[in-house]
């Protein structure tokens, strides 16, 4: 070893709360981990500190069995010589939310303060692949660094170790690049890099060996004279032969400085040398230095989709409704609920749980979890609800009162799905008209009638419930309501233009034809493009593993191309036509013994998809049902184009995600670089002049596919599934991912329905993103008279008295302060897209979060319909930066930059 250097080397270990074994097994493991780290800490004032994986949950599982110890914690964390935070959990960033990145940094931090402090480190060791927004994040938790592994491409070589990298919206850190791991000096001494120790002697003069090539290999890529190495690995204890392993470095290799220190230490010792370090812009998601495991965004789709159902109502809804019911009604509510269910979904979160490569025991409980937060969120959001109803003046028009919730800062247009909870033996369920808040009849149409029954609290619901499609405005940031009153002869005919026929449909906006196959071709009226073959399906098998989509040598791909489809039209206008596709496809029922190719045996795969057109409203939405009988295969939608872009555009995190469509030919990566990328609300290619969309409810895997004519085809991903964990060498992967356990459940036998939409346009994806954000938060209607008071004649499980009911159930006053049409939060133009609706954490204020989704700068007039006392811009931590002056009619107006993000906190004048 060659130069001066200084050598940091951190304790640590990495920690998955449940992966190969479920979370209770880990536990064990962990308490007796902490319990014995205490100790050493205690009896060798020479090992210096340890850090505990960044993320604040081990302690709080640790506490719950060791609640005599947090004062001792707390005595190493003040001292410095135990790390802990910034994150609650560590995530894999790609498949979870910005907001719910938001809420987990917000949790760590105050749990780590509580404890003594917190390590300001943006540490991210082992998620599978970095977004873009990353530093963005980052920064707005005043962390000006990052510490990383997995990611990178051929821009490792050029970039070195030590680089800025620059979020989309300029916003930079110091990103520090585990080249060699989070574990390249782990187990000092012993044969082994990952595994227990207990059973095997310590060999000194082994780890100086191994102390000597960590260090050579970090010195070739180090931008500076300061090297880190990472003596830790996942689930490892403390070496408590530190202390003596570096005593012995130091007088081995006198011209190198051994400091026994925390990231932080090393940070500022880079800094110290003030390098002029490269930029890079972008994500991180290659493999050319590690496996990076892309085809996790398809492994267990049903967790996906979870996660994105219970995410859209905590951020959507129940936070929303919750922060402006204590603005509009004094109603305080209790924002610990809303944490609790944070807590439960943020557990859900890890890459290891997310992205579904764990044994089938850890999955099962991620559903328990889900359920949790979602039966928390449901309820908060119900309540809050009722509190803004109570007190809204619903006196005119007369009627059974509907009010819907729009949750994005624009207003809606749109066809609604209206539920109607009618009273049973309600004669007004059989023939009813529906009025506006100015009494304007609107048109709608009956899509189904059915009874229902559920419970609440010492309540039971009965109700014949009317579904209708309904055209509605909805103001922005705002809500809405609709009456329901007795049937007055006709209804008002539907505008639109709505035409249907007994194989297709047309609006302004698309021509749609269903062909025998059950394909779509789709006619865009405003550029003229045809789609042909729009929405059929292709199967392959699948060879590879939980983490990552392998073909076999013997590939062989199916379609429905050609089957026969039967076809129902299931509703006809005059403001929505659906019709249902029902196919047989045969596929092979599993991979051959060897894997090598698919069987010959093969079983049906039942396809049905409900195809729905909407007058006066861009765009075919698809809802598709599949019962999955087979084994080791992957499903997806396909839809060809006649475009031949350069790139497609995915929403991401803060941003629209440009990627090129052809992949880069390599050679001697880790791991190919995937065809399948990420995506959040929709996917987009055009070509200047027209596209294609993609929207998607919570499916996050498409490929931008080139045909051998150059014309791009868009395929999402429904279902990918295996058998194993991790398998061995796959033909996309040189090195085995994890254990080679099985994991029936990631067959994901069963059914499963997929919800998705295509949507042709003119010009780019600037003409997509509010239609796909709008699918993503549909409207929330609710009856505006039920609350939690019991009705005795909702049971109809006693025998009624008029008399006795008459005399004891009380009316209910359709008197209130609040007009039945509101605009609660407006922001203009839409380039800015809301993000979060909240109470702030200090609880004085309500939180709005957006960030604008373009390149170009804007300036932003964000209006609320409360009285405010101030505004103040604030950090996405929530700290106070500046207060921003009210206009006369009660708005603020702010300057925002290309992809920036911003978050105000609105101090109300609150009803008493």
């Amino acid at each position: 070893m060659k130069g001066k250097h200084t050598v940091t080397v951190v304790s640590e270990t990495h920690w998955d709360r449940a992966w190969y074994v479920p979370f209770q097994e880990f536990r064990v493991r962990l308490v007796r981990l902490i319990d014995r780290l205490l100790d050493l800490l205690e009896r060798d004032p020479g090992f210096r500190c340890f850090m505990l994986d960044g993320q604040t949950v081990l302690l709080e599982d640790y506490f719950a069995i060791r609640p005599e110890s947090q004062e001792r914690v707390k005595r190493f964390v003040q001292e410095g010589r135990l790390q802990v935070g910034p994150w609650y959990v560590l995530v894999d960033e790609f498949l979870v939310s910005p907001e719910s990145m938001i809420r987990n940094l917000q949790i760590g931090w105050r749990m780590a303060e509580e404890l003594g402090g917190v390590m300001r480190v943006g540490y991210a060791p082992d998620a599978f692949g970095h977004i873009a927004a990353l530093p963005q994040i980052l920064a707005g938790f005043d962390l000006d660094n990052t510490v990383f592994w997995r990611g990178v491409g051929p821009e490792g070589e050029e970039l070195g170790t030590e680089f800025h990298w620059v979020a989309p919206d300029g916003t930079s850190v110091l990103a520090i690049w585990l080249a060699d791991g989070y574990h390249n000096v782990s187990n000092l001494g012993y044969p082994i890099k990952w595994g227990d120790t207990s059973q095997m002697r310590f060999d000194l003069e082994l780890a100086l060996e191994q102390i000597e090539r960590a260090v050579e290999s970090a010195r070739t890529r180090a931008n500076t004279p300061a090297l880190l190495l990472m003596n830790g690995i996942d689930h490892a204890e403390a070496q408590p032969e530190l202390s003596h392993i570096l005593a012995a470095a130091q007088e081995r290799f006198p011209d190198i400085e051994f400091c026994h220190a925390t990231l932080e230490d090393h940070i500022a010792a880079v800094c110290t040398a003030q390098p002029q370090l490269r930029e890079w812009s972008g994500e991180f998601n290659r493999g050319a230095y590690g496996s990076v495991l892309q085809g996790v965004y398809s492994t267990r789709m049903y967790l996906k989709q979870a996660n994105h159902r219970v995410l859209t109502l905590l951020e959507r809804y129940a936070e929303p409704l919750s922060g402006l019911a204590w603005v509009l009604t004094g109603r305080e509510g209790d924002p610990a609920f809303l944490e609790e269910a944070w807590r439960w979904m943020l557990k859900n979160h890890p890459h290891d749980d997310i992205c579904g490569c764990s044994v089938d025991q850890v999955h099962e409980e991620m559903m328990y979890r889900f359920g949790q937060a979602e039966q928390i969120a449901r309820t908060i959001l119900r309540d809050a609800f009722r509190s803004v109803l109570r007190e809204v003046d619903y006196s005119r028009p007369e009627g059974l009162p509907m009010t819907l919730f729009n949750p994005l800062a624009w207003p809606r247009q749109e066809i609604a799905r209206l539920e109607i909870p009618f009273d049973m033996g309600d004669p007004m369920a059989d023939d009813f008209q529906i009025l506006d808040s100015d009494g304007q009849p609107v048109p709608y149409q009956k899509r189904s009638d059915e009874p229902r029954f559920w419970m609440e609290v010492l309540k039971g619901n009965a109700k014949r419930v009317v579904t209708v499609a309904l055209p509605v405005d909805v103001p922005a940031g705002g809500y809405a309501t609709y009456y329901v009153q007795p049937g007055r002869g006709d209804r008002p005919a539907a505008g639109g233009g709505l035409r249907t026929w007994e194989w297709g449909a047309e609006n302004q906006f698309v021509t749609l034809q269903i062909q025998p196959d059950g394909s779509l071709t789709l006619t865009d009226k405003g550029t003229g493009i045809t789609y042909q073959g729009l929405n059929r399906f292709e199967d392959v098998e699948d060879a590879g593993d939980e983490y990552t989509y392998s073909s076999c040598s013997d590939s062989q791909t199916l379609t429905t191309e050609g089957l026969k489809a039967t076809i129902t039209r299931l509703h006809a206008g005059p403001l929505q036509a659906t019709f249902r596709v029902e196919l047989d496809f045969k596929v092979p029922a599993w991979l051959s013994e060897d894997g090598q190719s698919r069987s010959e045996e093969r079983v049906s795969l039942p396809i049905s998809s409900e195809i729905t057109l909407y007058a006066d409203q861009p765009g075919v939405y698809i809802a598709t049902t599949v019962d999955n009988r087979a084994k080791d295969h992957r499903l997806r939608a396909l839809f060809p184009t006649p475009l031949r872009p350069e790139y497609s555009h995915a929403d991401g995190h803060f941003a629209v995600i440009e990627r090129e469509v052809d992949l880069p030919e390599v050679t001697g990566w880790e791991e190919d670089p995937s065809p399948t990328k990420h995506q959040r609300a929709f996917v987009d290619i055009s070509d200047g002049e027209g596209g294609l969309a993609l929207l998607n409810r919570g499916l996050p895997e498409y490929e931008a596919r080139r045909e051998k004519d150059g014309c791009v085809t868009l395929c999402l991903t429904l279902l990918r599934c295996v058998g194993w964990l991790s398998g061995g060498q796959l033909l996309t992967r040189r090195q085995r991912a994890g254990l080679p356990l099985p994991t029936p459940g990631a067959q994901c036998p069963g059914s499963h329905t997929f919800e998705y939409a295509i949507l042709p346009h003119e010009g780019n994806w600037q003409a997509v993103f509010q239609t796909a954000y709008n699918y993503n938060a549909p409207l929330q209607a609710r009856r505006a008279d039920m609350d939690e008071g019991m009705v005795v004649r909702e049971l109809q499980l006693i025998r009624e008295d008029s008399e006795l009911i008459g005399r004891h159930e009380l009316p209910w006053d359709r008197s209130g302060t609040l007009p039945d049409r509101q605009s609660l939060v407006a922001a203009d133009p839409s380039a800015f897209v809301l993000s979060a609706l909240k109470r702030s954490e200090g609880g004085e204020g309500l939180i709005l979060r957006g960030y604008n989704v373009t390149d170009d700068p804007l300036e932003v007039t964000l209006r609320f319909g409360f009285p405010a006392q101030a505004v103040y811009r604030t950090k996405l931590n929530e700290e106070r930066l500046k207060e921003l002056e009210l206009s006369s009619e009660g708005g603020v107006s702010l300057p925002v930059g290309g992809h920036e993000v911003v978050t105000v906190e609105v101090i109300p004048q609150r009803k008493h």
